[in-house]
């Protein structure tokens, strides 16, 4: 009887006997490279005293190297200040330790151990001005798991900003007073900064 379950029989007259097991099968994970098993006891034969050895028997086993990719989704179209979800997915769950999926907006995004997705949330701009840019991003790096040869699918993601109606209010003050020849000064206020030019004609024709 073998430490891995098997049991060989070695029939009269012989002296070898065989059993055939399957070697691990193939996955994306690292493995430990070696196979190996012990006798765990040794009845029959008529023998004045049969000692099994205690010597493992050892196979090496060759790993063909799994590629696991991790890709990156994004949700399609927010209102400006609304919250982009960027997912980061793999195709077999984390082990060993947690998967960091860096981005090129600065953030990270954790797939734990256990799992095979991972979010964080991103807030869309808001501005007064018209019209936004969609926002863009990607993976540029990805560590830890016990993957064979763990990569990252650069290809960007796009989310669509769809601009709100943002009110900016315009407000005219003057010098409080003046002698008669001073000058008065007008002063135009905006309640947000100016994306171009702003021109302000007044009553009294400046």
């Amino acid at each position: 009887t073998l430490s891995n379950g098997a049991v060989i029989t070695i029939d009269a007259g012989k002296t070898f006997g065989t059993a055939t097991v399957a070697a691990p099968t193939d996955d994306v994970y690292k493995d430990a490279g070696s196979v190996q098993a012990t006798i765990t006891g040794a009845t029959g034969g008529n023998f004045e005293n049969l000692v099994p050895s205690t010597v493992p028997a050892v196979t090496e086993v060759t790993d063909t190297i799994d590629t696991s990719t991790v890709k990156l989704t994004a949700t399609d179209s927010v209102a400006e200040g609304g919250t982009v979800v960027y997912t980061a997915t793999v195709g077999q769950p984390v082990t060993g330790s947690p998967v960091t999926v860096s981005l090129a907006n600065g953030q990270t995004i954790t797939i734990e151990v256990g799992n095979t997705t991972g979010s964080v949330n991103f807030v869309a701009p808001n501005d007064a001005l018209v019209g936004q840019a969609a926002l863009n991003n990607s993976i540029t790096g990805v560590t830890g798991g016990n993957y064979e040869n763990l990569v990252a699918d650069a290809t960007p993601v796009t989310t669509t900003v769809t601009d709100t109606a943002d009110t900016t209010n315009l407000s005219l003050s003057a010098t409080g007073s003046v002698a008669e020849g001073g000058s008065i000064v007008y002063t135009a206020t905006l309640t947000n900064a100016a994306g171009s030019p702003v021109t302000v004609t007044l009553s009294n024709g400046a």
